[in-house]
């Protein structure tokens, strides 16, 4: 089943580099400069970084069309879909019109990844057992991470040396997602007979999903209910700075684009694949409350590097911050893809991560533009102040992190 899935996964990694939050913010913000307002430019640079949180609103739907039904083809066929809108991308005109299309393609090719990954949690869970479930799926997003990376760099090459036109990068990103889409189709769910009868039975209980059953299945949840609160605060702090960091790297440091997606993208998703054997050892042991309540620090720690080599105007500093960003996005990463196991029934666990995918939805619609706007209120009032604006994702990542370990505090 693993061998099944592994090279699919590193192909459609090569089509989801070019619509990764930061690749995609620096190519929205550097190939439509000049085209439209800079606060237009700006805000459309936040949305298309919120993108892989915002798309996620509409997991229920994705949820509700996977209920029941067989997988793997379901899979391929959304892998094939999410490819094609990747290639579309590359037709956008540099014209303001251009930016609605290359922001509108962005965000349809992100909503079909959020029913790639909704899909996607309840054949891992059905495939590999809870005390190896991270380290086996960590070995396929290590995987997946490092073909993101790799055409996060290509991307920045060819910007940097102008070889040809970057837009062609996304028909060849296209092309590896639909032999991604061919080869998945070999893949296999484990008794997955059993997971459409424990879905069925609980359908019969609480209907098809909704926003009706997140409310209830927070209200009849309080300790998921709480981690959802703490998740939303962290996430949402977590999701505002890439935006912020490529408007200032771009207007305040003049730093060429290929340079900002090595240090915003390649540097992250290189160094994520050494620590997520790390993280993945460390979720197996612990119920994910603690193990957030550790990961945590470790992005606080970045924020605060980023903002002090910001504000101290320290270049070398960002080196050391994307790093630090990259160990704790490889602990996020796994407890995005695999926190909610803890809290559901197999019946209900693609449920459950409904609930969790659809509040990052909600937060990714409104932190990227809420962090973006508080960058420019602050650099219209005064220049050169907008950076000030990176204490928001610090004020609301260390609260997130704060009640996490109060959570965790309660249960030892």
């Amino acid at each position: 089943m693993f061998r099944r899935e592994i090279v699919p996964w590193a192909l459609i990694g090569l089509t989801l580099g070019l619509v990764e939050g930061a690749t995609a913010a620096v190519l929205v913000k550097t190939g439509f400069q000049g085209t439209a307002s800079p606060v237009a430019v700006n805000l459309a640079t936040a949305l298309v970084s919120g993108a892989p949180a915002f798309s996620n609103v509409v997991s229920f739907v994705w949820a509700n069309i996977a209920h029941g039904r067989a997988r793997v083809q379901l899979l391929a066929r959304l892998q094939a879909l999410f490819a094609l809108l990747v290639g579309l991308i590359g037709l956008a005109p540099r014209v303001g019109g251009g930016l609605v299309f290359a922001v509108v393609s962005i965000l349809a090719a992100r909503m079909v990844w959020a029913g790639i990954l909704t899909v996607r949690a309840a054949v891992w869970t059905a495939n590999y057992p809870r005390q190896v479930l991270a380290r086996i799926t960590g070995r396929i997003v290590i995987v997946s991470s490092l073909a993101v990376a790799a055409t996060a760099a290509l991307a920045g090459v060819v910007l940097k040396a102008r070889a040809f036109d970057p837009r062609w990068l996304y028909g060849g990103a296209a092309a590896c997602g639909l032999a991604a889409a061919f080869l998945y189709r070999r893949a296999r769910v484990r008794r997955e007979f059993r997971l459409l009868a424990d879905e069925t039975a609980e359908a019969g209980e609480s209907g098809a999903f909704s926003l009706r059953m997140v409310r209830e299945i927070l209200a009849k949840d309080p300790a998921f209910r709480e981690f959802m609160f703490w998740m939303g605060l962290f996430g949402g702090g977590n999701l505002m700075i890439v935006a912020q960091l490529v408007v200032i790297l771009t207007d305040d440091f003049a730093m060429p684009a290929s340079r900002q997606i090595a240090l915003l993208a390649v540097v992250p998703l290189v160094v994520l694949p050494l620590f997520v054997p790390w993280w993945a050892r460390y979720f197996d042991g612990e119920h994910v409350i603690v193990y957030r309540a550790r990961q945590c620090r470790a992005l606080v720690m970045a924020v605060v590097l980023y903002g002090v080599a910001v504000l101290g105007e320290w270049q070398w500093l960002l080196w050391l911050a994307a790093l630090t960003y990259g160990f704790a996005m490889a602990g996020a990463n796994l407890g995005w893809n695999l926190g909610h196991t803890d809290f559901a029934t197999s019946g209900r666990a693609q449920h459950y991560m409904g609930v969790h995918v659809t509040l990052t939805g909600v937060r990714g619609m409104l932190a990227p533009p809420a962090g973006m706007l508080a960058y420019q209120l602050l650099e219209d009032w005064q220049r050169g102040w907008g950076k000030l604006a990176l204490a928001l994702p610090l004020a609301m990542t260390t609260a997130g992190a704060i009640g996490f370990n109060r959570m965790k505090n309660r249960r030892t």
